[in-house]
């Protein structure tokens, strides 16, 4: 199979990886999002999937406009037999859909038509599923509403966070992804049931505040589906705490929500919530790096009844 594959984030890594490893394939083009500026200085930083082409070696193209005719007849002088989309960022119109012979396909990190959207891995550890999934399916008009080609699923482990899985499930649809190419024409694409489709949205900033008043299951839900990045967090003494691992105690003290109602030098500190207590593993101050809670005990030199916010 002659490729082109287009990607931006982390999760589409492994999948360009793995078919550019094949003989028999070849990855003529990889297509990702144009540098954006980062950082205090707003210095331009290439893509994750854009880093990734340029140490394989495989020729970059980043349009602004992936749909303009000059984009369409850059991408038509390859020649290729099939698009490859993983967390690319952008809608690929009709003609781009249409352009190779086995169309266009998407790498989806959700069991679809359940989480269509850009924000699968998050609205799964937010909804405390246990089972997720990857779905391969052909690019359609409607956002993640095409036919599907191939699905597995895998289990979510109890403490995994955004980070772990989205490795583990990238690392599935790369497999997926050789199955499906070493063999085309044995998938069958079959019809999403739209009744039963569900929606992800954007990040919103104002989510990574923690809330005490919640429950402390739901709180770890929220610091595991941000966890490593940009990570959930709450103001403390005046200034940002990342909190990138929790997990709830058997204890639930009398004391309000946001409170810190232990110490513990070998393994962190308990804050009150709206059910038990909730026992901080791992921080991250501004600034600094992350680090396991009973050492920022040590620095922070932190006091019972401390207000956390």
């Amino acid at each position: 199979m002659k490729i082109i594959f287009a990607g931006s984030s982390q999760f589409s890594i492994p999948a360009l990886e793995e078919i550019s490893s094949y003989k028999k394939h070849q990855v003529l083009l990889a297509i990702s999002q144009p540098p954006k500026p980062k950082g205090r200085k707003q210095i331009s930083v290439d893509t994750p999937l854009a880093m990734a082409a340029q140490f394989l070696e495989i020729p970059i193209f980043c349009p602004q406009d992936i749909n303009s005719s000059q984009s369409i007849e850059r991408i038509r002088s390859e020649a290729a037999d099939i698009i490859v989309t993983a967390s690319y960022g952008a809608f690929l119109g009709r003609t781009l859909r249409r352009i190779c012979p086995y169309g266009a396909i998407n790498l989806h990190p959700s069991l679809l038509p359940k989480y269509r959207g850009p924000s699968p891995i998050r609205t799964a550890l937010l909804s405390g599923d246990k089972v997720t999934g990857n779905s391969i399916f052909k690019l359609s008009a409607k956002m993640d509403a095409g036919p599907i080609l191939m699905q597995k699923e895998l289990d979510i482990l109890p403490a995994e966070n955004y980070t772990m899985l989205e490795i583990r499930l990238a690392n599935l649809a790369a497999q997926m992804l050789a199955k499906y190419l070493n063999d085309p024409d044995s998938y069958e694409p079959k019809a999403q049931d739209h009744s039963l489709a569900s929606y992800t949205s954007m990040l919103d900033k104002d989510d990574l505040h923690l809330n005490f008043a919640h429950s402390a299951q739901d709180i770890c839900k929220k610091i595991r589906a941000y966890t490593d990045e940009p990570g959930a967090y709450v103001i403390f003494r005046g200034k940002m705490l990342k909190i990138l691992g929790a997990k709830p105690t058997d204890t639930s003290s009398n004391e309000a929500p946001g409170i810190i109602t232990g110490i513990f030098p070998n393994e962190g500190f308990s804050i009150s919530t709206a059910s038990q207590d909730l026992m901080i593993l791992k921080v991250q101050a501004a600034g600094k790096k992350q680090m396991e809670a009973h050492k920022f005990i040590l620095g922070a030199r932190l006091s019972l009844s401390e207000r956390i916010e």
